[in-house]
């Protein structure tokens, strides 16, 4: 029949390596799960910080090209020579930016300060009259930088 007999101390110890060796497998497991979840969801965090950036500059583009056209074509003015040309077409620039500035302020981050300040310098050179063309080219070229690195132009 059967007895409880005390185990012998080798039994014991062979069973205490054992019970070691189990906790050991079962901590590394855990590691490399934890290892394994992590490595997974930076993956994903990286994905969707990637599509929300995507998402961003589709937002931005219909906002910023616009005031870019704007710019751009007051440049070309200035360029020229024909400073009340630019005026005239930088006349239209408060009105529009008034529109695309709540678009792009979410979405610049930290570049908006930056943004914010040049187009103010835009409105307030050409919010005079006809500029001239050294502070009309330096009011548009300072706010076409930030824009186009906004959208990647």
């Amino acid at each position: 029949m059967f007895s409880l007999v005390r185990p012998s101390a080798a039994l014991s110890m062979g069973l205490s390596a054992a019970l070691a060796l189990g906790a050991g497998i079962t901590l590394s497991g855990c590691q490399q799960a934890r290892q394994t979840l992590e490595d997974t969801t930076s993956g994903v965090g990286d994905a969707a910080k990637n599509a929300a950036t995507a998402t961003g500059q589709a937002a931005l583009a219909p906002a910023v090209n616009p005031v870019l056209d704007l710019l751009k074509k007051g440049e070309g003015e200035v360029k020229a020579g024909n400073l009340a040309a630019a005026a005239a077409t930088m006349g239209g620039f408060k009105e529009l930016w008034d529109k695309a500035a709540p678009v792009i302020r979410p979405l610049a981050g930290d570049k908006w300060p930056a943004i914010d300040t040049a187009a103010n310098t835009v409105i307030s050179t050409f919010g005079g009259g006809t500029p001239d063309a050294a502070a009309a080219s330096s009011a548009i070229s300072g706010l076409i930088g930030p824009l186009s690195g906004l959208v990647g132009r």
